[in-house]
C-alpha cells in the first residue's frame, strides 16, 4: 500500500515536470515592454535677439595638442548648444559680436598684434578670455597675473586639489596622479590679486582667475584639457568664465546590470562559502538578488538588465542548441525580479562573445577567452535565439531597445548587423572612457554616426567597489551631460579582477557609498530606464538655444523646441527671482556665481534677475 502511494507521488511529480517543460511560460507570465520614441512637433522662438551670447574659439591647426583640446570643446558645445565660432590663432576676426574668447592652443605662432589689442580691449570692457592650455610664450601671461616664471616646464605634475568652489563634486575630489598628470609651468609667481582655484600636489597653481578692468581672465597652467576625462571640469571652467551659461541636462541616473538575466554560476566559490556557507547558486538566488532589490528601493534606482542566454563559445549557427531547463529557469527567475521592480530588459548577447570577427586585430581573443564570430549569418542566428527565448520566457510584448556589448567590445560593423536583427534597437551603451586599440567601443553621447536612428548613451563608471578615480570619472561626465550611468555584473563578487578580494558585504557597502555620494551631490537626479533616457536625449538632439541679457533679464529662445527640457543655468553676481514660465531651483552657490536647475517649458522663456 505504501509503495502504491509512493508510486502515485512520483508519477504526479513526473507529470508536473513534463507539463512545466511543455507549456509556454509567456502564457502565465507575460510582460509588456513597449516604448514610444515619437518626437513632438518642433516650435521656434519668436524672440528677436540684438546681441545673442556667442563664443569665439581659437586653436592652432598645426598643433595636434591644440586639435585634441578643440575636440573636447566642440563635443562639449555640441551638447550644451553653445553658439560658437572656431578660428585659427593666426586669423584676424572682428571681436565685437563675441562675449567670450577661448584659446584652445599651446602655441601663438602667427598670432597678430591687432587681435591681441582687440581682445584686451574687449576684456577691459567686461568680457572674458579663457585659456585651456599653458605655454611660456603666451602674450597674455602678464595680464593673467603671472609676475614671474621661467621657461622650464615640469613634464608631469601630479593630481589636482581645489581651493575654490566650482561645481558639485569637481571641487571636492582629488583624483590620483594616474588620472591627472600633465606638463605645467613649474616656477610661476603670481600677482596678489589672482584668485587661485586649484593646485597640483606639488603646490603649483593650475587654475586661476584674474580680473582685468570690468572683465576677467581664466588661466589654465596645465595641459590636461587634451583629455576626455577632464571634459566636465573644462565645461564648468568655461561656464564660470561667462556672465551666464546655459547647458541642457538629462537629469537622470541609470543603473545597468550586465548579465542579468543570465545562467546563475554553478558550484562553490571560496568567497561565498566563507561568508555565507552556501553554494554559489543559492547565494545568487537567496542573497544577491534580494540585496540588489533592497539597494534599489533604498537609494531610488531602477535597473536595466542585459540578458545573456548562455555562457558558451558557440559562434556557428548549426551548433546552437536548446539551453537546459535549469538555465531557462534562471532566466525566468531573474527576469521576473527585474520586471516586477519596474526594470527594463535589454540585450547583452546570445553568449558573452562580442560581435567581432577574426580580422579584428585590436581584440585579444585568447587572453579574454573569446571566440571571433564566423559570419554575419551566424551573428543573425544568435540574435534570433535571443528574440525567441525572450518571447518564450517573457511574452511577445517585450520589445528590446538597448544593447550593451560584452566587455564593451565592438565595431560599427557588428553594431550595424545587430540593428538589422533587432529592428526596435534604439540605444547602444558601452563606454565613454576607453581604449579603441584594446577593442573598446568608445562612444560620444548622441546619435550613432554609423547607424542612423540608433543612439550612443555611454556608461561613465562601473563596479561595486568604491574608488575616488571612478568618482572623478562620473563627476566629470555629470558636469557636462547631467546624467550618471553605472554598470555592474552579478559575478563581480566572484571575479578575481573585479571583486578586489572583498566579500559581498564589503562590496555592497562600497557600492552603497558610491550611490550615496552621488545622491548627496546631485539629489535632483531621477531614476530612469534606458529607453526613457534615450527619449530625453532625442527631445534635445536638434535643439538650438539663443540667449541674451538685457538689464536684469535673460531671454532664452529655443529653436526646435519639442517638449519641456531641463538645463543648468549659471548666473554671475545675480540670482533668479522668477521666470516667465517653468520652474527653477538653486543647486550650487560659489559666491560669485549661482547654478540653477531650470525646467524650460516653452520656446520663449525669460529669467528675471535680482540681488
Amino acid at each position: 500500500m505504501k509503495f502504491r502511494y509512493f508510486f502515485i507521488i512520483i508519477l504526479a511529480i513526473g507529470i508536473f515536470l513534463q507539463f512545466d517543460r511543455m507549456i509556454r511560460k509567456e502564457d502565465y507570465f507575460s510582460i509588456k515592454q513597449e516604448f514610444s520614441f515619437n518626437k513632438a512637433p518642433a516650435k521656434n522662438t519668436s524672440y528677436k535677439f540684438n546681441h545673442p551670447q556667442k563664443t569665439l574659439v581659437y586653436y592652432s591647426k598645426g598643433s595636434e595638442q591644440s586639435k585634441r583640446i578643440l575636440k573636447n570643446v566642440e563635443e562639449t558645445f555640441k551638447y550644451t548648444k553653445e553658439d560658437y565660432t572656431v578660428k585659427d590663432v593666426g586669423e584676424v576676426v572682428p571681436t565685437a559680436e563675441y562675449d567670450t574668447f577661448i584659446f584652445a592652443t599651446n602655441t601663438f605662432i602667427g598670432f597678430r598684434r591687432e587681435t591681441f589689442d582687440a581682445i584686451i580691449k574687449e576684456v577691459n570692457s567686461g568680457k572674458s578670455v579663457i585659456f585651456l592650455n599653458m605655454t611660456p610664450f603666451n602674450p597674455f601671461n602678464p595680464f593673467a597675473g603671472i609676475k614671474n616664471y621661467s621657461e622650464a616646464v615640469l613634464d608631469e605634475s601630479k593630481g589636482i586639489k581645489f581651493f575654490q568652489k566650482l561645481f558639485p563634486g569637481i571641487d571636492s575630489y582629488s583624483p590620483s596622479y594616474k588620472m591627472v598628470s600633465h606638463p605645467v609651468l613649474k616656477d610661476v609667481v603670481l600677482e596678489n590679486d589672482v584668485k587661485v582655484f586649484a593646485k597640483s600636489d606639488e603646490n603649483i597653481p593650475l587654475l586661476w582667475e584674474r580680473k582685468l578692468g570690468k572683465g576677467r581672465i581664466l588661466y589654465s597652467n596645465v595641459s590636461f584639457f587634451t583629455d576626455k576625462i577632464m571634459r566636465g571640469l573644462m565645461n564648468q571652467w568655461i561656464a564660470y568664465g561667462n556672465e551666464w551659461y546655459i547647458s541642457p541636462v538629462l537629469n537622470a541616473k541609470l543603473m545597468h546590470i550586465d548579465d542579468l538575466p543570465s545562467p546563475i554560476p554553478r558550484g562553490d566559490k571560496e568567497v561565498i562559502q566563507k561568508e555565507y556557507g552556501m553554494n554559489t547558486r543559492d547565494f545568487y538566488r537567496n542573497v544577491w538578488i534580494k540585496d540588489m532589490i533592497e539597494i534599489a528601493k533604498k537609494h531610488n534606482l531602477i535597473y536595466t538588465g542585459l540578458i545573456i542566454i548562455d555562457y558558451n563559445n558557440i559562434v556557428q549557427k548549426e551548433k546552437m542548441k536548446r539551453i537546459s531547463d535549469l538555465n531557462s529557469k534562471d532566466l525566468v527567475l531573474e527576469g521576473r525580479e527585474l520586471f516586477s521592480h519596474n526594470g527594463e530588459l535589454g540585450i547583452h548577447g546570445y553568449n558573452h562573445n562580442p560581435i567581432v570577427f577574426a580580422d579584428n586585430k585590436n581584440v585579444d581573443f585568447k587572453g579574454l577567452n573569446y571566440v571571433p564570430w564566423r559570419s554575419e549569418e551566424d551573428v543573425s542566428a544568435g540574435a534570433k535565439e535571443v528574440k525567441n527565448y525572450v518571447k518564450e520566457l517573457f511574452g511577445k510584448k517585450v520589445k528590446l531597445y538597448t544593447y550593451v556589448a560584452p566587455s564593451n567590445i565592438g565595431t560599427d560593423r557588428g553594431m550595424a548587423i545587430l540593428k538589422k536583427n533587432y529592428p526596435d534597437l534604439k540605444t547602444i551603451s558601452t563606454v565613454f572612457y576607453g581604449n579603441v586599440k584594446e577593442g573598446s567601443y568608445v562612444q560620444e553621447v548622441g546619435e550613432n554616426p554609423a547607424i542612423p536612428g540608433v543612439y550612443n548613451m555611454p556608461r561613465f563608471s562601473s563596479g561595486f567597489f568604491y574608488d575616488t578615480d571612478e568618482m572623478w570619472n562620473l563627476i566629470n561626465a555629470m558636469a557636462v551631460y547631467g546624467y550618471w550611468t553605472h554598470f555592474v555584473h552579478p559575478d563581480d563578487v566572484i571575479a578575481e579582477d573585479r571583486g578586489k578580494d572583498k566579500t559581498w558585504k564589503e562590496l555592497r557597502a562600497e557600492f552603497e557609498r558610491t550611490i550615496s555620494e552621488v545622491n548627496t551631490l546631485y539629489p535632483f537626479l531621477r531614476p530612469m530606464k534606458s529607453s526613457e533616457m534615450t527619449n530625453l536625449y532625442m527631445n534635445i538632439e536638434d535643439l538650438k538655444i539663443k540667449s541674451e541679457k538685457v538689464n536684469n533679464e535673460i531671454r532664452i529662445g529655443s529653436i526646435n523646441f519639442r517638449r519641456p527640457y531641463e538645463a543648468t543655468i549659471r548666473v554671475r553676481n545675480k540670482k533668479i527671482k522668477k521666470m516667465s514660465s517653468g520652474t527653477f531651483k538653486e543647486i550650487y552657490n560659489t559666491g560669485d556665481t549661482v547654478v540653477y536647475l531650470v525646467n524650460i517649458d516653452k520656446e520663449n522663456v525669460t529669467l528675471y534677475l535680482g540681488d
